[in-house]
């Protein structure tokens, strides 16, 4: 048996389940362009699967800090250009990437290597309630199916169907993001690979891409250029953005702003809005530090923009 480790326990049914058959409504005409198209899909989530204007950003699951900002910032960008961001809730950058989607009040769509009622890693427990509730878990496989070692290549093909362009953030040599960016490129879409310190393992195989002619993605501007849209105004990265909390702050502001947050959080859950209110940080503060705790694993988002201490049963 080649059934992976570390699968929780199955989750109970919500109203919004449903399979989406191949020729139906609901049915992306993009999936048809696979050598092997899936004949049907089981779909959890109350967004209905988009038939354009998705990005695959996807990486390795040992992403450093670095990685899982860039994944985090990109997907942030990109949902206020009106895509949806498609990844496969994977550790690291995959769910630094669909966490950035949800921050920025976007839509995200995991493609998982395991039935939609199946949690893995398990480790994603709160991260695959918000998209189930905010934005739309999708696989070919069973809704009970536990996840394989070949279900990851294939679910692979469908992120790179899906997408109009797919992002490398950071890979490994063998990294299974080289193989969603070989489905990418043989399907016809735009492949960009994000660069990384040359002294990383974690760079390599998005060097490699580069090297054979992939697109540099520095910020969510050169994807949406190589797509040939115009993006509006962005915020300069070097001037910091909602996950880099330590712009133009001191250590010791953005240590004082997450105990504070963590402070007002004991009572229990609540809205961004009213641990501002309740704090005295701004808003934009508060959701940085929000998303910065979120990645860190000291706290969980909710549905309607609303978090709790992770810790809590």
């Amino acid at each position: 048996m080649d059934t992976l480790r570390g699968v929780a326990g199955l989750e109970r049914r919500p109203a919004w389940d449903r399979r989406i058959e191949r020729g139906g409504i609901e049915y992306p005409e993009r999936l048809t362009h696979l050598y092997a198209p899936p004949d049907r899909l089981w779909a959890r989530g109350p967004v209905l699967l988009p038939p354009d204007r998705m990005i695959g950003i996807v990486g390795t699951r040992r992403a450093t800090e670095y990685g899982r900002r860039m994944a985090h910032d990109l997907a942030f960008d990109l949902v206020a250009e009106g895509w949806v961001i498609v990844s496969g809730l994977a550790s690291g950058v995959d769910a630094s990437a669909h966490r950035g989607a949800l921050a920025a009040g976007g839509t995200t769509i995991a493609v998982l290597g395991c039935g939609v009622a199946r949690v893995y890693p398990a480790a994603n427990r709160g991260l695959y309630k918000s998209i189930s509730q905010r934005g739309l878990l999708l696989s070919e496989y069973a809704p009970d199916q536990t996840p394989r070692k070949f279900h990851f290549p294939e679910r692979n093909r469908i992120i790179a169907a899906l997408s109009s362009a797919v992002v490398v953030v950071q890979a490994g040599e063998r990294s299974g993001a080289l193989i969603t960016a070989e489905f990418a490129l043989d399907l016809g879409r735009e492949v960009l690979a994000v660069p990384g310190p040359a002294d990383q393992a974690v760079s390599r195989g998005a060097h490699h891409l580069i090297r054979q002619g992939a697109e540099i993605a520095e910020n969510a501007r050169d994807v949406l250029r190589q797509l040939g849209e115009d993006p509006v105004e962005m915020s300069d990265p070097a001037q910091g953005t909602l996950f880099d909390l330590s712009a133009g702050s001191s250590s010791a502001d953005v240590g004082g702003t997450a105990a504070r947050l963590r402070e007002a959080l004991n009572s229990g859950p609540a809205h961004a809005d009213d641990l501002a209110r309740v704090t005295g940080i701004t808003l934009s503060d508060t959701l940085a530090a929000l998303c910065r705790l979120e990645l860190g694993g000291a706290v969980r988002s909710l549905p309607g923009h609303r978090f709790e201490l992770a810790g809590r049963p």
